[in-house]
């Protein structure tokens, strides 16, 4: 069905300048780089069709332009761009909310990453915000898989980071006290980070106690806004200062972002939660509505209703989206065995779109 500035194709609407904007020939589209070349600004008014063409594969048409020019869509390619753009980032792969009751149902949690289909714990990991790969041989087999991905996200901390218990000076987080339980948190968050997975591997594990933790933050704060919205708006309106006081590097780091952040559609995108680094700088008047939306999340974090728990063994390797997913562990005593991990991490875009490239690929 054809109007005067759009045309509507298996009941979807395509305005007239998005489709002369987007024409696809290899005057206006660099067949290798696949980016624009068309200058859509140089146009003297805007794009009006002379003629227009649907069959059941294509849609052609042809511009009112001098000289003539002639654009042909074919209709799986127009099918796609609506639904890339009417789909919500996080829908792109399907996500499944959970808490310890509903992820205890799911079959499969673990994959043996030697033999396994690659696209089972990669769907998992999009899915449910987590994976454990298991027997994973070493450190250099990781970072082997991340580096294929994409590069590494390094920091001061290095490229590889140690996560073991470690004494004095160097004892800069309390992933490296022991005696500490490490409540559930997302890293970097005094850093601008945005968004990271991260690889836990684990190298030797020991001791006893030292259990790992994960929770749904996207689950927690569903709930947390249906039962409290006024205490969800506090944190997804407060901007809230992280902080890190590195003696032995001689770094003083500071971020600040809300504990929920919003995409544009109002929805949770991202979990900004570090107790150990939150240190708010907010004016008194709004210290103690803060305080009281702040304990009520922290609360439901530390809920065993939302915490699932599992040991980590030689040659694990846990996986979490750090945006999403909130991890720590149990206290352990570093005096009878050892827990020795090693974390690297790597930008989710570069996660994200090795995955959609191959979603996409064939539209190019």
């Amino acid at each position: 069905m054809q109007g005067e500035r759009l045309i509507t194709v298996n009941g979807k609407h395509f305005h007239y300048s998005w489709l002369r904007d987007n024409c696809l020939c290899p005057e206006c589209r660099d067949p290798n780089s696949f980016q624009k070349i068309y200058d859509i600004s140089e146009a003297q008014s805007p794009p009006e069709p002379l003629s227009v063409v649907e069959e059941e594969d294509t849609l052609t048409i042809t511009w009112k332009e001098q000289p003539i020019h002639q654009s042909i869509f074919p209709t799986s390619w127009l099918m796609a761009q609506v639904n890339e753009l009417d789909t919500s980032e996080e829908s792109l792969n399907k996500i499944t909310l959970w808490n310890k009751a509903e992820l205890e149902k799911e079959p499969i949690l673990r994959h043996d990453f030697p033999n396994c289909d690659a696209d089972m714990w990669v769907n998992q990991l999009f899915s449910l915000g987590f994976t454990i790969l298991e027997n994973i041989q070493s450190t250099q087999e990781l970072e082997s898989l991340v580096c294929s991905i994409g590069p590494v996200y390094e920091t001061y901390y290095g490229r590889l980071i140690p996560v073991k218990p470690i004494k004095g000076t160097k004892a800069v987080d309390l992933a490296y006290a022991s005696v500490y339980p490490l409540l559930p948190h997302t890293d970097f968050t005094y850093l601008n980070a945005g968004r990271v997975l991260q690889f836990l591997y684990c190298v030797e594990h020991n001791a006893s106690g030292g259990e790992s933790i994960v929770v749904d933050g996207y689950r927690v704060a569903k709930d947390f806004r249906q039962n409290y919205p006024e205490y969800f708006n506090v944190l997804a309106e407060t901007p809230v200062h992280f902080k890190q006081f590195d003696l032995h590097s001689q770094y003083y780091l500071c971020n600040i972002n809300p504990i929920l952040k919003l995409n544009q559609k109002g929805e949770v995108s991202e979990i900004y939660f570090s107790h150990k680094n939150c240190k708010p700088n907010l004016k008194f008047d709004k210290i103690e509505s803060f305080y009281e939306a702040y304990r009520a999340f922290f609360k439901y974090l530390k809920s065993s209703d939302y915490q699932y728990l599992y040991r980590l063994k030689a040659g694990d390797c846990l996986v979490i989206q750090n945006f999403r997913i909130l991890h720590g562990r149990t206290a352990y005593d570093a005096n009878h065995g050892t827990r020795h991990l090693e974390g690297i991490f790597l930008d989710w875009d570069y996660f994200k779109g090795r995955h959609h490239f191959k979603q996409f690929q064939h539209l190019y």
